[in-house]
């Protein structure tokens, strides 16, 4: 018996031992197992920290983790040109308040009963946004055109009066931030690899200390592993093109994405299988309506239902004419006229997502269709868009229920209804301005079909205000690190320039934090007498012929190389030998301006004419800087 005491208090001592040593030397005992993990993984590749997405919060955290001294890997899922996430897409408004207090107040209001947003994360944005003005300047922007500008969506709230964002340049919608954050990346070459058409697909972790140690990656159908020596920072944006991931999390099917095509939520699925929480995952940008291009599955234009008319081209005011939406039963859901704030409608003293049923139309008359059009891009009079069979038209509401699969009864009720509510000059349905309430009376009577669009998601895995990834514990994930609207520090509503802002600022926290030395693994090397795979493009290089110029111009996805041939004194050709340009939208432009060209400034010459319809100066419209001289 005595005997069988010392064995159990011996017992009892070792394992006190193990553990006290475990804690005082945790460092070395946590290398020898990450070195041991890290000896069963066939490395491909390293780098200091691995960045996962090419948008906004990817950029931010590369250039600050390249800024560190760490050698950074870029991974993106899209081609070299479609890179940018929604950053590229979105209108360059980068929130930067400036009145601390005054913030405070703002974001409290807007976080309202939610839990899920501390105290100390409200601060890390306002400090953050703060933040963004210097910051921005450190990367080239010209100070004195790097302007604030209010931009309040919700006046009502405390402090809303301090709300201000920055736009570089004063630019709106030509992607002068996204081209900003791009140009800091591609100078930092000698720090940033970049691989396009290179998705992650897992993270690389040692299950036994949860350390992430890099990242799997697909590359022309194989799959490659990278290791990340310091940290890997997850910015892959969110899941608005995943239909499973909104019917789960969102409560939205037929919903469409305006702008990046390549947020498919794959970040989400690698986040999960290491034991990360979600948050936020029904928080939305969205949905408000829009058409999509049955051809190229993408809205012709942000929003049409509004009453204002944007200067800078973005709308046209469409929707304060002779305009209802209904939804598959023929009844109306939404106040025609007001765009929801980014996505978000009042009920009852709250903001909700906008709830957008099945087979949604809006219906519109003649006189309607001889204003303006519904999209900036469409034809006057949308005489395009009915012929190609986009826009639906007949004699009468019934003749054009049918064709839109509605009861006949049903739709000629909702219009005889709202056409009453407009000759009483009150809309008690859905409280419609009465100066906008225009019948639905002269025919021909048209229906174009409409869904629910989203400018992006903002759930993803919960991170702290280190932007460290959390697990559902609560605990960080070791060397995993989060940036951007994945995972977004956002709950519910949203102000405009607010996902920008939050790229610059957790990207700033999350590429620092990445790229700080790690004590808990190995520094030597993996890639020790292997061969490293190398997946950085190799542009072939442009050349000019006798007679040619070459020029550099500036589009939505960055820069556009421009070729014009001349004889003699006249342009026989224009052609644009590459860009960066959307498919379906930015490159119709790019096909269509060298036709309509008539001008060209060549460097040391004369204007010189040609043929062609319009009269356009080639350098105004390309914002061409040469390149070469003729050869």
């Amino acid at each position: 018996m005595k005997k069988f005491k010392f064995c159990m208090v011996l017992t009892v001592v070792l394992a006190g031992a193990l553990i006290t040593g475990c804690a005082a030397g945790g460092n070395s005992a946590a290398k020898g197992r990450s070195g041991d993990f890290l000896s069963t993984v066939s490395w491909d590749a390293e780098y200091d920290v691995v960045v996962i997405g090419f948008g906004g919060g990817g950029a931010a955290s590369a250039i600050t983790a390249a800024d560190a001294g760490a050698r950074v890997l870029l991974l993106e899922k899209a081609p070299e040109g479609e890179e940018g996430g929604n950053t590229r897409y979105a209108a360059q408004l980068v929130l930067g308040l400036r009145d601390r207090a005054k913030g405070l107040e703002y974001y409290k209001a807007m976080r309202g009963n939610y839990d899920n947003q501390g105290d100390d994360v409200i601060q890390f944005i306002v400090d953050g946004s703060m933040a963004n003005f210097d910051w921005i300047v450190s990367l080239g922007a010209d100070k004195s055109k790097l302007s604030y500008r209010d931009y309040i969506e919700y006046p009502e709230f405390k402090g809303a009066e301090g709300t201000t964002v920055l736009t570089v340049d004063g630019e709106m919608w030509t992607s002068k931030f996204w081209k900003l954050l791009r140009k800091n990346v591609i100078d930092r070459s000698n720090m940033i690899d970049i691989w396009y058409s290179s998705p992650a697909v897992q993270l690389i972790q040692d299950k036994e200390s949860r350390i992430v140690h890099g990242v799997k990656v697909e590359n022309s159908g194989k799959i490659y592993n990278v290791r990340a020596i310091n940290g890997v920072v997850m910015a892959p944006g969110g899941f608005e093109n995943n239909d499973e991931m909104l019917e789960n999390y969102a409560q939205l099917a037929n919903a469409t994405s305006k702008g990046a095509k390549y947020n498919t939520g794959d970040g989400i699925k690698m986040a999960i299988d290491v034991g990360a929480d979600l948050w936020h995952m029904s928080a939305l940008s969205g949905p408000d309506v829009n058409f999509v291009n049955p051809d190229t599955g993408i809205s012709p234009g942000y929003y049409y239902t509004t009453t204002v008319k944007s200067a800078a081209g973005a709308y046209t005011g469409f929707g304060a004419f002779n305009t209802i939406n209904v939804g598959g039963n023929g009844a109306r859901f939404m106040d025609e006229t007001v765009a929801p704030r980014h996505g978000h409608v009042e009920s009852a003293g709250t903001w909700f997502s906008l709830l957008v049923p099945q087979n949604a139309w809006c219906i519109f008359d003649e006189t309607a269709r001889n204003t303006v059009p519904v999209y900036p891009a469409w034809s006057k009079g949308m005489v395009d868009e009915i012929a190609k069979g986009w826009i639906v038209k007949a004699n009468t509401i019934r003749e054009l229920a049918e064709k839109m699969s509605i009861d006949p009864a049903a739709l000629a009720k909702t219009v005889t209804t709202y056409n009453q509510y407009c000759a009483q000059g009150n809309d008690p349905d859905f409280h419609v301005d009465p100066k906008y309430l225009k019948p639905i009376a002269t025919g021909p009577f048209y229906a174009f079909p409409i869904q629910a669009s989203l400018t992006n998601t903002q759930g993803g895995a919960k991170r702290n205000v280190k932007c460290e990834v959390i697990d559902v514990w609560g605990n960080p994930i070791p060397h995993l690190y989060s940036a951007g609207e994945f995972g977004s520090f956002y709950t519910d509503i949203y102000n405009g320039g607010g996902n920008l802002g939050e790229c610059g600022f957790t990207g700033r926290e999350a590429g620092k934090n990445a790229a700080t030395v790690k004590r808990d693994v190995p520094a030597s090397s993996v890639m020790e007498n292997k061969e490293t795979v190398d997946f950085r493009p190799r542009n072939a290089a442009i050349s000019a012929g006798s007679g040619e110029y070459l020029g550099i111009g500036s589009g939505i996805g960055g820069d556009l190389t421009v070729k014009v041939k001349m004889e003699g004194d006249r342009i026989d050709s224009v052609e644009v030998v590459k860009h960066n340009e959307t498919v379906g939208i930015g490159d119709r432009a790019v096909e269509a301006i060298p036709r309509s060209i008539v001008i060209f400034k060549a460097p040391g010459r004369h204007n010189h004419p040609v043929d062609g319809p319009d009269i356009v100066d080639l350098s105004a419209v390309f914002n061409l800087n040469p390149m070469d001289d003729p050869g």
